[in-house]
């Protein structure tokens, strides 16, 4: 009875983190690779709330600057990433402040309500470093492993207790 629960325990544990790692932590992320001095995709469009997240891979520095000042990446060594939430609807062009010849543009759609009504957006654009999915990915990461070792001790034990049988 004990064993089974404990089975039972450790498999929920890994499908709980399976699921949390699956879930989205955000309404939409779009992304955009810097590489080879360039922004791909160059445009992107999404709706008002989504975010955007820049990933350098190349192996110089780079940024997303938009040309109004409204988002700012900083700037982004090779592998870094940088998200920012458009909660305004327009067209927000960037560009590399390092690499002026790099460019590129947001399109950021207000969000239908359905109703033909139109819907009202946040005031300012927020720019963030992810931290909160980070910590999902960290919590998730934290079940996995602890699904697994209760996996492992619930087969060692079974194997103890059947070798005093």
């Amino acid at each position: 009875m004990v064993r089974m629960r404990r089975w039972k325990t450790a498999a929920m544990t890994v499908g709980l983190a399976a699921w949390l790692v699956a879930s989205p932590v955000q309404a939409a992320d779009s992304r955009v690779a810097i590489a080879g001095f360039a922004y791909d995709p160059p445009t992107v469009t999404v709706q008002v709330g989504n975010v955007v997240t820049w990933t350098n891979q190349d192996s110089v520095a780079h940024t997303a600057t938009a040309s109004d000042g409204s988002f700012d990446t900083g700037q982004l060594a090779n592998g870094a990433f940088e998200t920012v939430t458009f909660n305004t609807a327009g067209t927000f062009a960037y560009v590399c402040s390092i690499h002026p010849q790099m460019t590129g543009s947001i399109v950021v759609e207000a969000a239908s309500t359905g109703g033909g009504g139109e819907t009202t957006p946040a005031p300012t654009d927020a720019v963030s470093d992810e931290a909160g999915d980070r910590t999902w990915f960290g919590i998730a990461l934290a079940l996995a492993l602890l699904g697994v070792v209760m996996l492992v001790g619930t087969v060692v034990a079974d194997q103890r207790f059947r070798a005093r049988e």
